[in-house]
């Protein structure tokens, strides 16, 4: 199946387009798409549905050979994983204060928030959401569901004590760019069997990050919605 190049939107009133941004709906995309809303730069979305396999085209795995979204296009390079585009994305535009300077040691809590999300908190929720990638034969799925519950219960707690201590945001009185990574393992746990919005500090965050406009304007064009 040929790979569909659909732009499904390009924001108006912007001079050119700077970035491109291969997304799936509520996908790992949440973050980039806020962010680059949050900095009010010119992008084009190209929709990559999950659903329908597009992931798998060879267009889209000469683009992306993990077969995953998302993908950052800037200046004819690609750039993926979800954690590495924000890093990028955020060093491109240093005057948005979106990371901490780089010889401030608050960079450093910068870098550590958003590996450990991907690399522990993510991981976690990628198992919970998907047992089957994790085992094989007649295992029971349940034992792997049940035992990621446990570790995105420990990680919950690790940053509900956090934010609590320092909050506001991850890295104190200053939002940055792990403050959307969160929101966006945060929106996914809300159908987890350990959901961020059942921790007080937590539920905190998310409700003051549900009402930045990037936020919204993200969730308004993937076609998302929160109850909290």
């Amino acid at each position: 199946m040929a790979i569909c190049i659909q732009v499904n939107l390009i924001l108006q009133k912007r001079r050119s387009i700077i970035y491109t941004l291969y997304w799936d709906r509520g996908g790992a995309n949440m973050a980039t798409h806020a962010v680059l809303e949050e900095l009010g730069v010119a992008y084009e979305l190209i929709e990559i549905d999950l659903a329908k396999g597009m992931q798998r085209t060879p267009e889209y795995m000469a683009i992306n050979p993990n077969g995953k979204v998302p993908t950052l296009q800037h200046r004819g390079e690609i750039i993926y994983e979800s954690a590495a585009i924000l890093m990028y994305l955020l060093d491109q535009h240093p005057d948005a204060g979106l990371a901490p300077e780089l010889q401030s040691p608050r960079r450093g809590h910068y870098y550590q928030y958003l590996t450990w999300m991907s690399n522990t908190l993510q991981e976690a929720a990628n198992r919970w959401a998907h047992p089957e990638h994790y085992v094989g034969g007649d295992t029971d799925l349940t034992l792997v569901v049940d035992k990621a519950t446990q570790e995105l219960s420990r990680c919950w707690s690790i940053i509900d004590d956090e934010l609590g201590n320092k909050g506001p945001w991850l890295l104190g009185e200053k939002l940055s760019g792990a403050d959307f990574h969160l929101f966006m393992v945060a929106y996914w746990s809300r159908r987890y069997g350990s959901r961020a919005q059942d921790w007080p500090n937590l539920r905190r965050h998310l409700q003051a990050m549900l009402q930045r406009d990037s936020i919204q304007q993200m969730m308004s064009q993937e076609g998302l919605t929160f109850d909290l």
